[in-house]
C-alpha cells in the first residue's frame, strides 16, 4: 500500500486508542480519500463514529467495508478479494493480464498454497489450474527468494506432466478412457505425487520462512 494511505490509517488507529474519535475520523477519512477501495480504514471509520453515538454513520462505512470484500490481513488478501470483486477471478479475461498483472499473480499464488494446503494437488488440477501452471510459475519466480524459487521449479515441472499427458483435468474428475490406447493416467498421478511432496520439501516452514510467508512479504513491498 502506499505510504500516504498507511500513514493515515496509522494515526487513525492512534487516535482510535487514545479515545481521540474526531481526530480518527479526521484521518480514516484522510486515508479513504487516498484510496477507496480500503475497507480497513471504513471498519476504523466505524469504530470510531459509534464510539461517538452515529451509528447511521457507522453502517454506511460497515456497509461500504462489507462490499470490498471486508477486513484485510494484509496486501495479498486485499489483492485476492480484488481479483474476485473487479475481474470475478476470470483467468481467461486478457484484460486482466494485461492490466492489473499483479492481482492476477495474487490469485494464482493464493489457489496454490490454498487448495494444495486443503485438498492436494489433485484439488488444484480437479479445478482446472494446470492450464496456469507456466503463468503461476513465472508468478513465484519474480519473488527471488530460495523458497519461491524451488516452488517455480516444482511447479514448472507439473507443467511438464501437463504437457506430457494432455487431458489431465478430465482424467482427474473421472472422465479418463480404458481403453489400451489411453494415457498411463496412473504413472501420471505418481508423478503429480511425488511433485507435491517435492513442495511440501521446498515450500513450507523448516528452518526459515515458507513460501507463503514470502509471498506476502513480497505484495506488501510491490503493492502501491
Amino acid at each position: 500500500m502506499s505510504s500516504s494511505i498507511n500513514s493515515a490509517h496509522a494515526r487513525g488507529l492512534a487516535h482510535l486508542k487514545k479515545a481521540e474519535y474526531a481526530e480518527a475520523i479526521a484521518a480514516f477519512t484522510e486515508a479513504i480519500a487516498v484510496d477507496s477501495e480500503a475497507p480497513n480504514a471504513y471498519l476504523g471509520r466505524a469504530l470510531a463514529y459509534r464510539s461517538l453515538g452515529d451509528e447511521t454513520a457507522a453502517q454506511s462505512d460497515d456497509e461500504a467495508a462489507k462490499a470490498l470484500g471486508g477486513p484485510e490481513t494484509c496486501a495479498w488478501d486485499r489483492l485476492v478479494k480484488r481479483a474476485y470483486r473487479v475481474w470475478r477471478v476470470d483467468l481467461n479475461n486478457p484484460a486482466w493480464d494485461r492490466e492489473d498483472r499483479l492481482c492476477r499473480d495474487a490469485y494464482l499464488l493464493q489457489q496454490w498454497t490454498w487448495q494444495i494446503y486443503n485438498g492436494g494437488l489433485p484439488q488444484w488440477v480437479a479445478n482446472g489450474y494446470g492450464k496456469w501452471a507456466a503463468d503461476l510459475a513465472a508468478a513465484a519466480e519474480q519473488i527471488k527468494t530460495d523458497a519461491a524459487r524451488a516452488v517455480a521449479a516444482v511447479i514448472r515441472e507439473v507443467a511438464g506432466l501437463f504437457a506430457k499427458w494432455p487431458g489431465a483435468r478430465e482424467a482427474m474428475i473421472g472422465m479418463m478412457t480404458t481403453s489400451p490406447s489411453a494415457p498411463d493416467w496412473e504413472e501420471f498421478f505418481r508423478q503429480l505425487g511425488q511433485c507435491e511432496e517435492q513442495y511440501y520439501r521446498v515450500g513450507q516452514y523448516r528452518k526459515g520462512p515458507s513460501f507463503a510467508m514470502d509471498v506476502e512479504e513480497w505484495f506488501e513491498s510491490q503493492y502501491k
